[in-house]
């Protein structure tokens, strides 16, 4: 063939050295998924036992399209090796035979190599995933410290420490398309829930939600750790990338264009799997702060419907200045109580009320289940994506495009469309 040019020996080893450490990055990325996207047991609460059963699956999948791009990059660093050692030997007389190294390339894909000075935009230096265990809360501190905030935004003015909560929230006279919010500040219930556990051995606020819940902060947790999966996809997606336009845009002839071929599958197939994990973190975002908007709307119902119970056993607790105050009465009111200041049978009456206020809440129940089921249908369209059909003939010329003006990371750049993209996960080669 005509102008035929080939890169150095040394920069087919350098490639294929970069390209060994890419396959331990997915790798790395496989165990990460494994670690901290498989286990949602602690979402055991019977609206959202759907998505405890479906966290294994969708982690199962990533680390199936993981695990192929970890053997697929393995075996392009042998492809590479193969290449060097064919033209050294055969002294480039060969180089069409060798195309079948790297298979058929798709029909009218362009050979980069030809594209003047486009070698020196790319390099062969590894990039970490940059993947931080540290950064992922743990689902119970989430859980308590949202309980925590929903309990300061039922104040509503009336207790002065959950103001700033409010504020910050921008909530100043109760939540959007709840009627009524109750004039039961966070204190109050925070206190009652104290005195509620010591006659009872169990948590109000967990006997109202954790058995429909369960750990929902688990649902953060999992965005988090989506979304660094997400971000660690794209970083050594474009790692592949730029070593492989170092290495194609030295090279010319047929299998120069097989393997630039090739290699855009390889990526772009990889940053598909990239915007599914950020698909499956904004599924994961929402659903949580859908959850937390039914938490707090069914606190407000129940503190309309359970005011006069609570308002009493605190009082009966503190007096009527803990009321209007932050802080106040003796430091142990639960001893008071037990020190005669009530009979036991008024306050089994009270907590009897307690109880029968909790049975009043199905029906934003139900609007917790059906926020659960977005969350399902949502993940599982994700699945789907996994082996949707792709008219890649079509994407070729934009998806170069993308690359050539937004570098090559140009998922992270803004302006890329996750939802889109995912479905380039279907044009990933088999290893």
């Amino acid at each position: 063939m005509t102008d035929l040019k080939v890169p150095p020996q040394g920069d087919f080893k350098s490639y294929a050295g970069l390209m060994d450490k890419q396959a331990g990055h997915f790798k790395e990325l496989d165990n990460w998924v494994t670690a901290h996207c498989h286990d949602a047991s602690d979402l055991d609460g019977l609206l959202v036992l759907p998505i405890q059963e479906l966290a294994p699956k969708i982690a199962s999948a990533f680390s199936g399209k993981l695990s192929q791009c970890a053997t697929g990059m393995s075996g392009v660093a042998g492809k590479a090796r193969e290449t060097a050692t064919d033209y050294a030997d055969n002294e480039h007389a060969t180089a069409h035979s060798f195309a079948g190294i790297y298979g058929t390339a798709l029909p009218g894909f362009p050979d980069i190599g030809t594209v003047p000075g486009l070698q020196h935009l790319g390099d062969f230096t590894d990039e970490s995933p940059g993947l931080k265990a540290g950064d992922l809360d743990e689902a119970g501190d989430v859980t308590a410290k949202n309980i925590e905030t929903q309990l300061k935004l039922l104040g509503f003015g009336s207790d002065p420490g959950s103001k700033g909560v409010q504020a910050a929230t921008g909530i100043t006279s109760g939540t959007p398309g709840i009627k009524g919010t109750g004039n039961l500040s966070g204190k109050i219930l925070g206190m009652a829930d104290g005195i509620f556990k010591h006659f009872t051995g169990e948590s109000l606020v967990e006997l109202l939600f954790k058995p429909i819940t369960g750990n929902y902060g688990r649902l953060k947790v999992l965005q988090e750790a989506y979304d660094q999966l997400g971000d660690g996809i794209y970083t050594v997606t474009g790692t592949c990338r730029k070593g492989s336009v170092r290495l194609g845009g030295e090279w010319t002839g047929d299998a120069a264009t097989a393997f630039d071929s090739l290699m855009f599958r390889w990526t772009m197939g990889e940053g598909g799997i990239g915007d599914a994990a950020k698909v499956v973190a904004g599924v994961f975002k929402d659903g949580y702060y859908a959850v937390c908007a039914l938490v707090q709307a069914a606190l407000q119902a129940i503190t309309r419907l359970i005011n006069d119970e609570l308002k009493q056993l605190v009082e009966t607790a503190e007096g009527d200045a803990a009321i209007e105050a932050v802080g106040g009465g003796p430091e142990d009111p639960v001893a008071d109580i037990v020190a005669g200041l009530w009979t036991m049978y008024k306050i089994y009456r009270i907590v009897k009320g307690i109880i029968s206020a909790i049975k009043a809440i199905h029906a934003i129940y139900e609007k917790i289940k059906t926020a659960v089921s977005k969350i399902i249908s949502d993940v599982e369209a994700v699945i789907k994506s996994f082996s949707q059909p792709l008219d890649i003939q079509g994407q070729i010329n934009s998806l170069l495009d993308q690359e050539r003006q937004k570098g090559f990371e140009f998922e992270k750049t803004g302006g890329w469309d996750p939802k889109l993209g995912a479905a380039r996960i279907a044009v990933l080669p088999s290893p």
